[in-house]
Parts: C-alpha cells; sequence; structure tokens
C-alpha cells in the first residue's frame, strides 16, 4: 500500500520544524533510467513568507541506479540539502529568464495548495545524482553487437573492422 505525506501551505501560518519518513521510492528519470531509492527520514523547516513559504532542510539517502555503460545497479549515498521558496503559480513573472543571486532561495510555483514530500526527494536526487554515473572508472560497458557484459570478459563477437584502413578499390578506367 502506498502511503503519500502531504504538507498544506495554507495550514502553516507559523513557523514549524517538520520530520516524516518518506517510504521507498523508485523514481523514473526517464530513458529507463530508474534510481532506487531506500527510506529516509526528512527533515526541514517551514515558515511563511510575505509572498509564499520557505523550506530548509535536507535527508540522507541511499539508493542504487544504472551504471551509463553496462546498466548495473550501482550504490550511491549521500546528504541532500534544500532552501526552497514555494509561490503561488499566480506570483509567477512574465518573464522567462529570471536571474538569482546566490545564497537566495530557489523558487517554486505551485498550483495546488498541497505538496506531497516525494517530490521534494525526487526533485533533490535529481539533483543530486551524477550526470553519468559509473560502476567504476575503467568500466567497459556493453558489446554493441551482442549485449555481452565486456567487464565480465570478452564477448564471441568477431573484431570490428575500421572501414577507414581498408583500401578502396582503384577507379575503374575508361575504356577508349
Amino acid at each position: 500500500m502506498e502511503l503519500t505525506v502531504w504538507i498544506r501551505f495554507s495550514d502553516i501560518v507559523q513557523p514549524v520544524e517538520i520530520r516524516e519518513k518518506v517510504q521507498a521510492l523508485s523514481l523514473d528519470f526517464g530513458y529507463h533510467y530508474e534510481v532506487k531509492l531506500e527510506p529516509l527520514e526528512l527533515a526541514f523547516a517551514a515558515r511563511p513568507t510575505k509572498s509564499g513559504h520557505r523550506l530548509e532542510g535536507g535527508f540522507d539517502y541511499a539508493a542504487t541506479a544504472p551504471c551509463v555503460r553496462c546498466l548495473k545497479h550501482v550504490p550511491v549515498s549521500g546528504s541532500a540539502r534544500f532552501d526552497l521558496e514555494y509561490r503561488p503559480a499566480s506570483q509567477a513573472p512574465q518573464e522567462e529568464d529570471v536571474e538569482f543571486a546566490p545564497g537566495e532561495a530557489e523558487i517554486i510555483y505551485y498550483e495546488e495548495d498541497k505538496l506531497p514530500l516525494e517530490e521534494i526527494v525526487s526533485q533533490q536526487m535529481y539533483l543530486e545524482l551524477p550526470d553519468k554515473l559509473l560502476c567504476r572508472d575503467d568500466c567497459k560497458g556493453l558489446c554493441p553487437r551482442c549485449g555481452a557484459d565486456l567487464n565480465e570478459g570478452a564477448c564471441a563477437c568477431p573484431p570490428a573492422a575500421d572501414d577507414r584502413l581498408t583500401l578502396s578499390p582503384p577507379p575503374k578506367q575508361k575504356e577508349s
């Protein structure tokens, strides 16, 4: 049974400390790239601001994600920290590119008054994971022809011929 924990912005009228357990999650980052996150505890302070609500906190995580070369599951762990300000979508600027100074909270505009805590975790995990996660620095990946894991040894495929090294046949001469 899946249980989603929510916070409702309209219920936060004074500063409050929140600690909630978040169940194990399977996060789909697209292109069949799935991160499996172990249960964790999310802790943050929530306080109203003049234009929305500020959430500051973090969580420690342990997860597995696929190596980008061989697709084996790689354990990853760390601590994610965030400083976010949620504002109603009606306050969103009309300009596309808005710059923020370092140290400012990231501003997120919302449509609904409630926010699932899993969404905070998912957003932060997307930022936490490296662009190219490898099982090891010298990962050889998969054979592009048969799909064998080249870290476990050579596959049975014949070596690929490099077309750049083969000589092209001489041009045909016109008979006169």
